[in-house]
């Protein structure tokens, strides 16, 4: 079996279970709020606040150990030793979290202007999530793709279930048999508790893969693992602000008042959020990718497999790309309202993301020659343009500034990464064939939107259809051979 046949099967797996089951959620848990919010977008920027806090937080607390176990942990007898010692420090920061949150949480909210109850939910959410990082990796590096699938479909689907049953059947029972339950001020509450209750649920089915822990930790190994993925943390929180701390930084600089800023904020979030569906691609790709590329880091061919696999990505990461902005003109139907305003800019974000995806694949060489060093190097110089972009611009264009900045800090992000790289971990990757497809995917937009501004509803879709077959057309005659290796895997 070719090294892409395996990463394809394992991709189509995780793909599968991750995309799919968090399309169902963000469309409840994004769409369904923000109809029930109408013109509420105040709400809807507290929504994106907590959870771009949360993704830094997450970052931080767990400190990386999750990658430091497929570092450490993918060699024969190795594995029990690794989960021990990540796990059990992961464990004692999920706990210490907790007691912050519950003991400062008045200070906290103070300090952030946010409910104090908000503060307490999330420091059991974000601990819950940490405690779950390690499992989820030591599935990984087994390879036992069906069965961390079989728990993030049960764990996002749950969530789904709870939001829909907390925003469309409870307020009709409050009054009823459900009258003990209290009634929340706002409906993004019901939001927190939903990913609260599913992300309880979860820790408790993943104490099977738990067997066998013990509170030890070889000391001379976490020393190691802790001088490797230092760097990482600081990956993680620069892409967190990056990625996710729009809200905040325009909560900031935008010329309005706390509150005008926040409904700015909510408006962009949504479009952020939109295009975030893409991001889910590319968490799936990197739930195969990691181990895989750690997996098969001293394989011969691995330079040309993994210049390869990033031409993959690009191409199958164009398509998704292109079905997400063709199917934006589905939302009109849903009438959103002032949420809609800012979708001029999905096309930004979504070439943001899908050089965020590249990066991913150009950077790798980090983590397999242990020189994460320059992983924190390249997300800080990320950080930086996102910060100067915002600050300078966000009084001038408003939140369009966000998503510039976004998409400016990832490609610079991809270009230092891979010049770096070439010098330190040199990886054959077909530079001209991903140029091209990066140039075809901008122009497919564009021509999309021209066709949006100028032909009525039934031409609008024919002529979709017709651009979305000539992508695939171009994907398969790009390169046939990997393909149908593929399709005969799958």
């Amino acid at each position: 079996m070719s090294l892409i046949k395996q990463f394809a099967g394992q991709a189509v797996v995780y793909g599968v279970s991750s995309i799919l089951s968090r399309i169902v959620y963000y469309l409840l848990a994004n769409l369904l709020v923000a109809k029930l919010l109408g013109k509420n977008t105040v709400d809807f920027g507290v929504f994106g606040f907590f959870y771009g806090y949360a993704a830094a937080l997450i970052t931080l607390f767990s400190f990386r150990l999750d990658t430091a176990l497929f570092r450490y942990g993918n060699k024969s007898g190795s594995l029990k030793t690794a989960f021990n010692t990540t796990f059990t420090p992961v464990l004692l920061s999920a706990i210490g979290l907790v007691v912050v949150g519950i003991f400062f949480s008045e200070t906290i909210a103070t300090l952030l202007s946010k409910e104090s109850y908000h503060v307490r939910w999330f420091a059991f959410i974000i601990a819950l999530d940490i405690i779950n990082l390690i499992p989820f990796a030591k599935l990984r590096i087994e390879n036992r793709a069906l069965t961390f699938a079989k728990y993030k479909v049960l764990n996002v689907s749950l969530s789904a279930v709870l939001i829909l049953f907390f925003l469309t059947i409870l307020p009709k029972l409050q009054g009823g048999v459900l009258s003990f339950i209290p009634e929340r001020p706002s409906i993004i509450d019901w939001v927190f508790i939903a990913n609260l209750i599913a992300s309880a649920v979860l820790s408790l089915l993943l104490l099977p893969v738990m067997k066998g822990f013990s509170f030890t930790m070889d000391k001379g190994l976490l020393k190691k693992m802790l001088y490797y993925v230092f760097p990482l943390v600081i990956v993680g929180i620069c892409n967190a602000v990056i990625q996710f701390f729009g809200v905040h930084l325009q909560e900031r600089f935008l010329t309005g008042d706390m509150e005008s800023n926040m409904s700015q904020a909510g408006i962009y979030d949504f479009t952020r959020k939109v295009a975030g569906l893409f991001v889910m691609f590319t968490t799936a790709f990197n739930y195969a990718a990691e181990p895989f590329f750690f997996n098969n880091a001293s394989t011969s061919d691995r330079k040309e497999v993994y210049g390869k696999i990033c031409r993959l990505f690009t191409l199958v990461g164009g398509l998704v790309v292109i079905c997400i902005y063709l199917g934006m003109d589905l939302l009109k139907y849903l009438k959103l309202g002032t949420f809609l305003d800012s979708m001029y800019l999905l096309p930004v974000l979504l070439m943001a993301y899908l050089f965020l995806g590249i990066y991913y694949n150009v950077s790798i060489w980090y983590k397999l020659s242990d020189n994460t060093k320059y992983g924190a190097y390249i997300s800080l110089v990320g950080l930086i343009v996102t910060l100067v972009i915002s600050i300078v611009f966000l009084p001038r264009i408003g939140y369009a500034a966000s998503a510039w900045a976004t998409l400016c800090s990832y490609f610079i992000m991809v270009i230092l990464g891979y010049l770096i790289g070439q010098s330190k971990f040199p990886i054959s990757y077909p530079i001209r064939k991903i140029v091209t497809d990066l140039i075809i995917i901008s122009i497919i937009m564009l021509l999309a939107q021209y066709i949006r501004a100028e032909a009525h509803t039934t031409m609008q879709v024919l002529l979709n259809v017709l651009i979305m077959l000539a992508y695939v057309f171009y994907m398969w005659k790009a390169e046939p051979t990997e393909w149908r290796k593929i399709l005969r895997r799958a």
